[in-house]
């Protein structure tokens, strides 16, 4: 077994086998979430952590946008009306952390400012495949790599999370796709954002290493100081006041400015360079385009460290913000050719989505899907209908060698760390042309040029 003892794991297992009985049956006397409750859905023991951490957690039923200051901190936990996105961001680019914690309720609007997306979903369609005691609501996360949130910390337990999605890599990923923790930096502040709230109630803090990480996220949005005064949001609060922070030096306006650069200047190679030739500057465009976005909404900060090759490709670059900038790094870095795995990863996320969408088939998580022969099979039987034998046997059998090809990389944020997958220009448009042929056959070509020049 690893670091992990056979015993402190069966103790962990016990502790859910106890607390899971109250996860699902009724509940006792006490609001959930509620700090002062010491029931199984209360808060009480994260306020109980805190408090050894010299940290002052404070439940707030009115916030006071006007007074609140950047020594001050924010955890926002499962909350049930609208967020006042403005204020909120506002004091995240002046430097304030905050700690969102959210599977189902309100939060939506702060999400995308932060850019970061949230699907809900059945627990048996949870993207991941460890679970506790194969019960797919309780899935084990067993997190690598360094950072700040993850000291000491080897495994976590959530209860039917929400899953997150962002451009960049998550501190916390399901196995099949997709996040449980984000790290998010916008400006000059901090938004962590945790995708399970009930992973800080009492019941849940005593299992596996959940109370380590709500010890490390408090930590972390109080940025390490001595006294910290830390504003607890619990599901509904007033609020008013307006917060006094600066805004970002260039504004949304030229961040805007930029992105619609990269996508004119797009626009303009396509109507002269053969394909090619044009895939090649749009692989290179959306490598950079994409950079140039992160590097102006996100100062950077130390990367994890995953492994020995990962850290020597980076030594001579920036400190990139997640795991998908060091795969752009690595995109064009190491190599006396360009390796395009990064594009052909892209590639593979968009069409899969598109093509198992048509097919009734998405979302999903891989386990759970038909063959790749199956789905050739039902893809000649939906869309093949008017074609000749010959061309129906041979369309199908580029469907299935697509499909298999495309089951062999991982998502784009972790197409360098989890293989060493490489495709030259010639791999990259060979599957681009019978991608775009396969879904111009199913009608999906406008839309796949639609998603691709949004990334752009």
């Amino acid at each position: 077994m690893s670091a992990w003892s056979a015993t402190r794991l069966a103790s962990v297992l016990l502790a859910l086998v106890c607390a899971f009985p109250a996860l699902v049956g009724a509940q006792e006397p006490g609001a959930d979430y509620d700090p002062v409750n010491a029931d199984w859905s209360g808060l009480r023991q994260l306020v109980e952590l805190a408090r050894v951490e010299g940290i002052e957690l404070v439940h707030t039923t009115e916030l006071d946008y006007g007074r609140l200051g950047l020594e001050d901190a924010v955890v926002i936990v499962h909350p049930q009306g609208e967020l006042d996105v403005s204020n909120l961001a506002n004091f995240v680019i002046a430097g304030g952390r905050i700690l969102l914690a959210d599977d189902f309720g309100k939060s939506e609007a702060f999400l995308s400012r932060l850019a970061v997306s949230r699907i809900t979903m059945a627990a048996a369609n949870l993207p991941h495949l460890n679970h506790v005691r194969d019960n797919p609501a309780l899935p084990i996360f067993e997190p690598r790599g360094r950072h700040p949130l993850l000291v000491d910390v080897e495994r976590l337990v959530a209860n039917h999370p929400a899953v997150l999605f962002n451009v960049g890599g998550p501190v916390v990923a399901f196995s099949e796709g997709g996040g449980l923790v984000y790290d998010m930096t916008l400006a000059d502040g901090k938004v962590v954002v945790l995708a399970d709230p009930s992973m800080l109630i009492n019941h849940m803090l005593n299992v596996a290493d959940n109370a380590q990480f709500a010890r490390n996220a408090l930590r972390y949005i109080c940025a390490e100081r001595s006294t910290c005064r830390v504003h607890l949001l619990v599901e509904s609060w007033q609020e008013r006041g307006q917060f006094e922070g600066r805004a970002l030096p260039s504004g949304e306006t030229e961040i805007s400015r930029r992105i619609q650069d990269v996508n004119d200047y797009v626009s303009s190679l396509t109507e002269g360079i053969p394909l090619a030739e044009l895939l090649y500057y749009l692989s290179i465009l959306l490598v950079g385009g994409l950079a140039a976005y992160l590097i102006t909404v996100f100062p950077v900060r130390r990367p994890r460290a995953y492994s020995r090759y990962i850290t020597q490709a980076l030594e001579n670059v920036p400190a990139p913000q997640t795991e998908f900038d060091w795969n752009m790094s690595r995109f064009g870095q190491g190599a006396s050719e360009v390796n395009y795995a990064l594009p052909v990863a892209i590639l593979k996320e968009l069409f899969e989505e598109l093509f198992l969408t048509r097919m009734g088939l998405w979302p999903s998580r891989s386990t759970d899907r038909p063959g790749v022969d199956v789905l050739g099979e039902r893809f000649a039987a939906s869309f093949l209908k008017e074609s000749s034998e010959a061309e129906r046997r041979k369309l199908e059998s580029e469907v299935i060698d697509l499909l298999a090809t495309f089951a062999q990389i991982p998502t784009r944020h972790r197409v360098f760390l989890d293989s060493d997958a490489y495709f030259s220009e010639r791999d990259l448009l060979r599957i681009y042309r019978r991608t775009m042929r396969i879904l111009k056959l199913m009608g999906l070509e406008e839309e796949y040029e639609r998603r691709t020049r949004s990334l752009a």
